[in-house]
C-alpha cells in the first residue's frame, strides 16, 4: 500500500467505518464480547484481503504457463 496511491485514505476510512459499524451493531444485539469478536474478525478480513492483493498466486498466471500445476509426481516403483 503506497501512501501516495489515489484513494488510499478513502478506502482506509470506509473500512474503518464498516468495522466500527459492525462492532456497534454487535454490541447492541449481542454484547461486548461478541462486539470485540466481530470487530477483530472484520479487521482480520481486511488485513487478509490486503495481503492477498499483494501476493501473486498461481491462479493468476497465464493459462498454459505451468505455474498452476502441482508438484511433479514420480511413479511409486522408484523410477
Amino acid at each position: 500500500m503506497n501512501p501516495e496511491a489515489p484513494g488510499l485514505w478513502a478506502r482506509v476510512l470506509v473500512r474503518a467505518l464498516v468495522t466500527t459499524a459492525a462492532g456497534v451493531m454487535a454490541l447492541g444485539f449481542l454484547g461486548p464480547g461478541a462486539a470485540a469478536l466481530v470487530t477483530a474478525l472484520a479487521v482480520l478480513t481486511f488485513v487478509l484481503l490486503w495481503l492477498r492483493s499483494r501476493t501473486p498466486w498461481p491462479m493468476d498466471a497465464e493459462p498454459g504457463s505451468g505455474a498452476s500445476r502441482g508438484p511433479e509426481r514420480r511413479p511409486l516403483d522408484g523410477g
